[in-house]
């Protein structure tokens, strides 16, 4: 057990649109190597609380801790900090212009400054790890869904974040594609990634994850390791979803 202070620290994070409620004061912690999934209806804030953690939605009160970094301070550098918290997004945002490798290889220049040839270098070290690399040369509309997605989560390590946010990876890909991704994350994972995951893919949130997060309502329900949470939920709700994914599946 990693007693060190959490890479990611979310404390009593609320979020409103025009009066309506969508996040009700979470506190997450996440550990430097741990992989947490977030589970829940639609609708129950998962998303939401991840596009806080980089900004990328404006949080209404709490605090966001990266890295010992409260990114909602004022004085705070926010593209610094989103360097460190890499994103992965249901849809793939790859350019479709662009090949594979200056995919990757662009947020590497432009953002991080790497010459011309330490961005290559990183960028097909990040494709290799995601089993793109001899994909370098393709484009985006030349790719399968799944292959799009595998060279999106290239992007994001390839700046050597402290943090990986994913929103749904899977959701957009066919079921057969799924698997592919999956994998590619649990290898991450192995070595050594820190994720958040907010994913339907109970299967692999059981597999997979060191904990997980159950949200509803905009409230974390219920947390733990994924036996307790699939196999002997404490809360009601919890109980309820767990046991509506049991009967279709």
């Amino acid at each position: 057990m990693n007693l060190a202070a959490p890479i990611l620290e979310i404390v009593g994070l609320h979020k409103s649109y025009e009066g309506n409620t969508v996040l009700r004061g979470i506190d997450l912690r996440v550990r430097t190597g741990q992989l947490i999934c977030v589970i829940g209806p639609s609708g129950s804030g998962k998303s939401t609380m991840l596009r806080c953690c980089n900004r990328l939605e404006e949080p209404s009160a709490g605090q966001i801790v990266v890295d010992g970094v409260d990114i909602m301070h004022a004085r705070t550098d926010l593209n610094a900090v989103r360097q460190q918290i890499g994103m992965v997004f249901q849809q793939f945002n790859l350019y479709p212009h662009l090949s594979v490798l200056g995919n990757v290889m662009l947020a590497l220049k432009k953002v991080q400054k790497h010459s011309h040839a330490e961005a290559e270098a990183r960028a097909r070290r990040a494709l290799e790890q995601v089993g793109m690399l001899e994909k370098a040369a393709a484009y985006p509309g030349q790719l399968s869904g799944g292959q799009q997605q595998r060279v999106g989560i290239a992007r994001g390590i390839a700046l050597q974040p402290k943090v990986m946010l994913f929103d749904e990876p899977t959701s957009a890909l066919d079921p057969e594609l799924v698997g592919s991704v999956l994998q590619v994350m649990r290898q991450l994972r192995e070595a050594g990634m820190t994720m958040l995951v907010v994913t339907h893919e109970m299967a692999f949130a059981r597999a997979a994850a060191d904990r997980v997060v159950f949200m509803d309502g905009g409230v974390i329900v219920e947390e733990g390791p994924p036996e307790q949470i699939f196999g002997d939920p404490q809360q009601a709700r919890t109980k309820a979803f767990v046991a509506r994914y049991a009967a279709q599946h």
